[in-house]
């Protein structure tokens, strides 16, 4: 027996989620909120959200710590180019949006 749609969209998005936190934390001086134990805050449910479109299209809204020193526009569009070839190459979903906000920015400690 198959499983309802409702509880296969929620397979589809954990795995899509899945597939965005690791495509994105392989961007240098990236940290997806709620990917590691540094993280003090979890914004729903992680730090990124999946929204299903029709024509198999999905939307992937991403929050984001980005280290002190980094150009916000290069990382931005380093992370979205990262996730929407990540999803694509790994799912039948095609990325509509990949919307990218970020958080905070982490300042080195200074001892």
């Amino acid at each position: 027996m198959s499983k309802n749609p409702a509880e296969k969209m929620s397979v589809y998005s954990d795995v899509i989620m899945s597939l965005a936190v690791d495509a994105a934390s392989t961007i240098e001086g990236v940290e997806v909120l709620g990917s590691n134990s540094k993280a003090k805050k979890s914004i729903r449910g992680g730090g990124v959200s999946v929204y299903f479109l029709p024509s198999e299209k999905v939307t992937i809204d991403l929050f984001v710590n980005v280290n002190h020193g980094n150009n916000a526009p290069d990382i931005i569009s380093r992370v979205q180019e990262k996730v929407k070839a990540e999803v694509e190459e790994s799912t039948k979903y095609k990325v509509h949006s990949v919307n990218v906000q970020i958080v905070s920015i982490i300042f080195p400690h200074v001892h």
